[in-house]
């Protein structure tokens, strides 16, 4: 059986809980992706992403310095919305986060499907950007 949960508008960084245990499956395509939206202009990326200057200006700071190799945050630990709240990841015991590891997925407008415990830069696209198949 596999979860599949969406990602939350708002996110954190968080790289003192532990380390991230995998990569994102499609870190391929969204290392392309980065790319791709750190060549376009701040007006071209406010306007795929669909969001006020407060949100673009954010997400570029954060495209313009990523490395989506380094200071990653574990997904399930990246999102701060009232799912990811519920469920607690901070508090788990021994056992959970195998389980969540083999039984949740995310879904992530910039990294695909994400595994809980799969590394990543915190991108809180959501759901902007209405021509993602146009990105790659």
């Amino acid at each position: 059986m596999r979860i599949i949960i969406s990602p939350a508008k708002q996110m954190k960084v968080d790289t003192d809980s532990f380390e991230p245990a995998s990569s994102p499956v499609f870190i391929d395509r969204a290392e392309v992706l980065k790319h791709w939206i750190q060549n376009l202009s701040y007006e071209e990326q406010k306007a795929l992403w669909q969001c006020n200057d407060k949100i673009a200006k954010l997400n570029s700071e954060r495209f313009n310095t990523m490395d989506l190799n380094i200071a990653l945050t574990p997904a399930l630990l990246s999102y701060d919305g009232i799912q990811y709240t519920y469920m607690a990841p901070t508090v788990f015991e021994d056992g959970q986060y195998d389980y969540v590891q083999e039984h949740l997925r995310i879904l992530s407008g910039f990294y695909g499907v994400l595994k809980p415990l799969d590394g990543g830069s915190t991108i809180p696209l959501g759901d902007a950007g209405k021509n993602r198949s146009e990105w790659v």
